[in-house]
């Protein structure tokens, strides 16, 4: 058990100091398997890992890196788990006497508001909302790999989904104004992501430019 986690710590020690250090990275693989020989491969690794990350905030790409992460842990995925709480709890199609302190902890009292004939939607727009939160795990990782192809068309399948919401619950005779929330946090994905496309984008043709 040790040794695939000293494998797995060292490769994002190694990951972790990027090109710019990608000698000193070589440098840790190679003495690996003396680490390995003595029993401390998992020291090794971890004090490995702990020297990456202390030169982080030290170089560009270390920066860029502590970014995605703080976007994908600091903004991704809140969302998407306040999304999936929210679901839980009924939104859109479900009042909440407490409001959104109501949806996101189960406070208060829930009052249906479909009847009769649109109680149907009622799944539908619970679908949606979880796809829409889903898709904010598999957005986490390609930010934090830069595939921005797939960044792109996560994106681009949030936006349509967030507009099916918006026209099913009109449909429903439902309150649109209850999806502002929602609709605010695409919006601000959107915005943080692309900013931070574009400045990894500027910074690599910057290093080719340089080089």
């Amino acid at each position: 058990m040790s040794a695939p986690l000293a494998r797995l710590l060292l490769a994002l020690a190694v990951r972790s100091l990027g090109t710019r250090h990608a000698a000193w990275g070589a440098a840790m693989l190679a003495e690996q398997p003396a680490a390995a020989a003595d029993g401390r491969s998992l020291r090794f690794a971890l004090g490995c890992l702990i020297g990456a990350w202390r030169m982080l905030p030290r170089h560009g790409e270390g920066r860029r890196l502590l970014a995605g992460y703080a976007l994908a842990l600091g903004l991704l995925l809140p969302v998407a788990a306040m999304l999936v709480v929210a679901t839980l709890f009924g939104f859109p199609f479900v009042a909440a006497s407490d409001g959104l302190g109501g949806f996101l902890t189960g406070s208060g009292t829930h009052v249906s508001l479909l009847n009769a004939g649109t109680r149907s939607t009622g799944p539908v727009l619970a679908v949606l909302l979880l796809a829409l939160a889903g898709c904010h795990l598999p957005l986490a990782w390609w930010v934090l790999d830069r595939n921005w192809a797939r960044v792109a068309t996560a994106m681009r399948f949030g936006a349509a989904t967030i507009t099916t919401l918006a026209l099913l619950t009109a449909c429903a005779m439902l309150d649109v104004t209850t999806l502002l929330l929602p609709v605010a946090a695409v919006v601000a994905e959107l915005a943080a992501v692309s900013a931070f496309a574009w400045w990894h984008d500027a910074a690599r043709e910057n290093i080719g430019t340089a080089s």
